[in-house]
């Protein structure tokens, strides 16, 4: 396959990079913001336009962390192009906003990004999503119920943002860097099917194409495309229905029901706000309902309804009330969000939710925190862990309220789930 040949009819059917652009590359060092790279080298020997790279060190892998970014300045120099890199906790990033890691490294690098572009006077941002990442983004969408505008996988130009690779698979990529002799970097972390997307990408579609269809991907593929075409037809100008960005109830609720969600699924996207039927759902039953209204959308916005708009703005009272991770020695009581923990010694025995009796002493020190993830757990009853992240979607506990519950530990080990589960392993048998 001429793999370039296929970048140019890309890049003539959509206009993605033309004469005078300046870009901002997002470049990570890995096998596909390389080969986005070298593939806009060569769009340059013929349209004549600038481009920098923008790397971030999220500071989860430590020297391999460390290795990726210096690769990145490196290979930037190398090709004559400007890199802008910085270091962002993720971890300390997510905690701070209750986002996930996935969710917080995504705001640290379209920040930073929306920070360069304005910094250079660019006019175009430029990400290397390939084309199993728009099957990954479909499946992903699928599984939280997204709608047909939410079913288009990944557009090869939205708004700023541009993905000339995004036709071309991962394979593809990998074997034309290695047969030229390109080096790239490896993030191990893609290996790991902890996060729902790496679980997608290593257990379901190739367990789907080996038992059901090899030819998977490219029947997905086509409906993407056929999905698209839909789209199209059923196209509709979001502007009408805002008014100083915020969305009017009135002309909302004149719309039938499936040009209704379109025109909620377009106003939450414009804000990169991941959509669900739920979310949907729950933004079309206040429509009729008096009064103000919020409604959670993420870790960084809100959707609130005031007498005839509906706005999106940004969770500020989250952002300023973050809960910090706090030390309680028993016996003592911390207030920790909206919840108070008291460790304290008793005769009076109640067996509910709200109490958990453990075999620790006076003087112990516990960490109350928010969850991360990979929180692990031995649930009353059980001997094996069990992730803290399934037992409170088990629990039908709101996503929204996941991060604000207390997670009490000693010794680095979860003693109990606030309310929820205490540990197997620290119930006091007496």
């Amino acid at each position: 396959m001429n793999l370039y040949g296929e970048i140019l009819r890309k890049n003539k059917k959509d206009n993605l990079v033309e004469k005078n652009d300046k870009i901002v590359v997002g470049f990570s060092g890995g096998p596909d913001s390389v080969f986005l790279v070298e593939m806009l080298m060569k769009l340059r020997e013929n349209i004549n336009f600038d481009m920098v790279l923008v790397h971030i060190n999220h500071l989860l892998r430590g020297e391999n962390s460390d290795g990726d970014e210096k690769f990145s300045i490196e290979y930037g120099k190398k090709k004559g192009l400007q890199v802008f890199s910085r270091k962002i906790n993720i971890t300390a990033l997510g905690k701070d906003m209750g986002l996930t890691l996935e969710e917080a490294g995504r705001k640290a690098r379209y920040d930073l990004f929306k920070e360069v572009f304005e910094k250079i006077g660019a006019n175009k941002i430029a990400l290397a999503h390939n084309k199993d990442d728009q099957l990954e983004t479909f499946m992903f969408r699928l599984t939280r119920g997204a709608g047909l505008e939410g079913l288009e996988g990944i557009v090869a130009k939205r708004d700023v943002y541009i993905r000339p690779i995004s036709e071309i698979y991962k394979k593809d990529i990998v074997e034309y860097l290695n047969k030229n002799s390109i080096p790239y970097r490896i993030d191990e972390t893609n290996f790991e099917n902890e996060f729902t997307r790496n679980s997608i990408r290593l257990d379901l579609i190739p367990f789907i194409e080996k038992r059901y269809n090899p030819k998977f991907k490219d029947k997905l593929y086509s409906l993407i495309e056929e999905i698209r075409e839909v789209n199209k037809v059923l196209e509709i100008r979001l502007e009408e229905y805002v008014v100083n960005n915020k969305l009017s109830i009135e002309k909302l609720k004149k719309l039938d029901k499936y040009l209704l969600s379109k025109v909620l699924i377009q106003y939450l996207y414009s804000y990169g706000i991941e959509v669900s039927r739920k979310k949907i759902q729950l933004i079309e039953d206040i429509l009729d309902k008096g009064g103000s209204k919020d409604i959670s959308l993420n870790g960084e916005f809100v959707l609130k309804k005031e007498y005839d708009f509906l706005a999106i703005e940004k969770n500020t009272k989250k952002e300023n009330q973050c809960i910090k991770e706090v030390e309680l020695e028993i016996p003592g009581q911390i207030i920790f969000g909206e919840y108070v923990i008291e460790a304290s010694f008793t005769d009076k025995i109640l067996y509910d939710n709200q109490n958990f009796y453990t075999s620790l002493k006076m003087g112990d020190k516990l960490k109350i925190r928010s969850r991360k993830d990979g929180d692990r757990i031995i649930p009353i009853g059980m001997t094996s862990e069990k992730k803290v992240k399934d037992i409170l979607i088990n629990e039908k506990v709101p996503k929204e309220k996941r991060d604000t519950i207390p997670l009490v530990l000693y010794n680095e080990e979860i003693v109990w789930i606030a309310g929820i589960k205490g540990n197997e392993k620290y119930k006091n048998s007496d």
